[in-house]
């Protein structure tokens, strides 16, 4: 029989009302308040890799990890992509040499991965004129994506999607949250006046981004032998496994925008 019932719904659904208003909040200000507010975050994060990823790892491991990530959403929000992108290489590579000394694994790339993911989303937000409408396109897609497939595949269930990575992801939430994510990014598509055919396209790509990427962190923590990346949100767990789905998301979204024209300029 499949779960129709989730224990920790209601701490889940507490803390989105807690949090997500004070980001929006953030959002809508932009500038260095949100810029800070995301490099706080990717901070915590690149903790949690580390804990996850690296049993052993001495303070100067978390050190670098954090100063990696929180440092290349700085850099991406106040001077440049470029800037962030080599920060984050070179604070990467340091992460490296430091395993190194306990015998160096390819998961150290966990760090280069929390930091991009939270670096091109400071960086979607301080472009003009643009920024604030790019990054609510894109929250609304992976909102409703990930809140859909959780939903659907948790209370209705079904033939489960990849059971080697979680026993709780269904077709059935795959399916949703692909329709969901494709809804949310045309209405919010509409609202700045973007192109319907391109935005639906791109709801589609950003929306299955936020499931595999939602998928691809329960394989991580499968592999490490952990359930949860922390405890800081109650509900959710860590601060990974709130935004594991938008990690994947806002690179797959930088990324299609570069071969898809949503209509900004009109």
């Amino acid at each position: 029989m499949p779960a129709r019932h989730d224990p920790v719904f209601r701490k889940r659904l507490l803390s989105a009302l807690i949090l997500g208003p004070l980001a929006f909040l953030l959002l809508w200000y932009g500038e260095l308040a949100f810029t800070a507010w995301v490099a706080a975050f990717a901070a915590a994060m690149a903790w949690e890799w580390i804990q996850m990823s690296d049993r052993d790892a001495p303070p100067v491991a978390y050190a670098i990890a954090c100063a990696t990530a929180s440092g290349a959403v700085l850099l991406a929000g106040q001077t440049s992509i470029a800037d962030a992108v080599i920060w984050g290489a070179l604070g990467t590579l340091g992460s490296g040499i430091e395993r190194w000394r306990r015998g160096w694994s390819i998961e150290i790339l966990g760090v280069l991965y929390v930091s991009l993911s939270a670096a091109l989303l400071a960086a979607m937000r301080a472009q003009e004129p643009n920024g604030l409408a790019a990054v609510i396109v894109l929250f609304s897609i992976v909102w409703a994506a990930d809140s859909f497939a959780y939903l659907v595949g948790t209370w209705i269930g079904g033939p489960k999607l990849v059971p080697q990575a979680s026993p709780n992801k269904t077709w059935s939430g795959f399916l949703a949250g692909l329709a969901a994510g494709m809804a949310a990014g045309w209405a919010a598509g509409m609202i700045f006046g973007l192109d319907p055919v391109m935005v639906l396209v791109f709801g589609l790509l950003v929306g299955a981004a936020a499931i595999a990427g939602d998928l691809a962190m329960s394989l991580f923590k499968r592999g490490f032998g952990v359930k949860d990346s922390g405890t800081l949100i109650p509900g959710h767990g860590g601060v990974l496994d709130r935004v594991d789905a938008l990690m994947l998301a806002v690179i797959i979204s930088v990324i299609a925008q570069r071969f898809i024209d949503l209509g900004w300029g009109a």
